[in-house]
């Protein structure tokens, strides 16, 4: 019954890694070498979005464990609130954060890099 909600929430995940590691790599193309914290961090950042990004993908094309787990995820929460409407806020609440945080990680270190430039 969930299923296509967690899908969706999958693919908002994946959307939201790329979209960080674009940030990453505007940021370091565009004066991350000034500073020694924008060098290695946002490079290490990418790496982890790159890497969450193939895992994410060769997810979506085989096993589909993550869509199972947002599936349960989201059965878990409809019994806990008796509503599907709640789980489903829920979980598009919990994703927008998630992305939220993912968007700000590339920006937070750039600007850290900036202050010990």
């Amino acid at each position: 019954m969930n299923e296509r909600a967690a899908k969706v929430g999958v693919w908002a995940y994946l959307l939201f890694t790329v979209a960080s590691f674009a940030l990453a790599l505007f940021y370091l193309l565009n004066g991350g070498f000034r500073s020694n914290v924008s060098l290695i961090a946002l490079p290490v950042w990418m790496g982890y979005t790159a890497f969450t990004t193939i895992k994410s993908v060769a997810d979506l094309i085989g096993a589909q464990n993550r869509t199972a787990n947002f599936t349960r995820m989201l059965d878990r929460w409809q019994d806990t609130f008796g509503k599907r409407g709640s789980a489903l806020a829920l979980l598009a609440f919990m994703t927008i954060v998630t992305g939220a945080i993912k968007l700000a990680m590339p920006c937070i270190l750039f600007q850290l890099g900036m202050q010990f430039a």
